[in-house]
């Protein structure tokens, strides 16, 4: 997943990265940032929000140039609260994240996505942590989203198909969650997009536009998909990353085309069949590879890529034979 953290990483610095130069603070910002520390039973983390000193030079968020807090960043603490009401008079807000706070539970409150609230936000993260609920319908009122990512918590109900109107998301994490039901088209727009809904008890079809849209990784593991995802395949697609490890998929691969540069690939755990396609020997940046436990069958291409591949590539597989597994036998 380094391709996850490294768009993370350079959105992060182009759109938040802005200097703390005012030397106070927007007042009604102050407000909200005393209200939110209390909320949260005023943790030892934020103990430099003391209201003698300018907002912008407290840790844990960042200010523009006139003195407006456009960032607000809470992590790793054994806090034990529900999201501060507040955190929706901050508006100038580009970018909110509660990250890995075990104690931070209830619902994802709808009150974030109102069309009067934060109508800048493009980062919203809210990972590793204990909310639970449905994913707000009314979350598609923030049209400037970008990067929305809720992974790694006790969320319940089907992916909002709201999400589908939000223009500018590019970049989707919902994984490790219960999120049940099928994927809603056209959830990512745009170039260089990321889709991660793995390890959900998500069902039904991979919707057929995704075969078109330009996604640089998808990650769709640990479901309970079912059908030909063939289509996600081609030698001239962006894609980069493609996990499908541990579904119900079921199509032949014998002529598929992967895409020139990928670099990932874990069909692992599915019911697919055919023999190994002759494009996987022309994968020259893959470093991870996985087809085990299908039902394929045949000789694996020779030379390429496949020379530098272990057993466990190809191993539990149907009749697959030919190194890196045992020799086939001649008739």
């Amino acid at each position: 997943m380094a391709h996850y953290h490294l768009f993370l990483a350079c959105l992060f610095l182009v759109l938040l990265v802005s200097p703390s130069l005012a030397s106070q603070c927007n007042s009604g910002d102050l407000k909200a940032l005393l209200n939110i520390k209390q909320s949260l039973g005023n943790p030892s983390i934020l103990s430099s929000w003391v209201p003698s000193t300018s907002c912008c030079t407290w840790t844990h968020l960042q200010c523009d140039r006139a003195g407006r807090v456009n960032s607000l960043t809470i992590r790793d603490s054994n806090l034990a609260a529900t999201i501060p009401s507040s955190v929706t008079d901050l508006t100038a807000l580009i970018s909110l994240a509660f990250i890995d706070l075990p104690g931070l539970t209830g619902p994802i409150p709808a009150s974030i996505f109102t069309i009067k609230t934060l109508q800048q936000l493009t980062i919203l993260r809210t990972s590793v942590s204990a909310f639970s609920g449905p994913i707000p319908d009314s979350i598609c009122q923030q049209s400037q989203l970008d990067t929305l990512d809720l992974s790694s918590n006790k969320l319940t109900g089907s992916i909002p198909v709201t999400l589908t109107k939000l223009p500018k998301l590019r970049f989707l994490d919902l994984s490790h969650n219960q999120l049940t039901g099928s994927i809603p088209s056209g959830l990512v727009h745009g170039n260089f997009a990321f889709l991660i809904l793995s390890h959900n008890l998500l069902t039904g079809r991979i919707p057929l536009d995704y075969g078109s849209a330009n996604i640089d990784s998808i990650n769709l593991s640990h479901n309970r998909l079912i059908g030909d995802a063939s289509f996600l395949f081609g030698a001239q697609k962006p894609t980069t990353e493609i996990y499908l490890a541990w579904n119900r998929l079921e199509f032949d691969i014998s002529n598929v085309v992967f895409p020139k540069g990928l670099t990932d690939l874990d069909l692992s755990h599915n019911q697919i069949s055919g023999r190994v396609p002759a494009s996987i020997r022309d994968l020259a940046k893959v470093h991870k590879l996985d087809l085990s436990y299908n039902k394929l069958c045949g000789q694996i291409p020779s030379g390429g890529v496949n020379t530098h591949l272990s057993v466990a590539a190809f191993g539990h597989n149907k009749c697959l034979c030919g190194a890196p597994l045992s020799p086939c036998h001649k008739n």
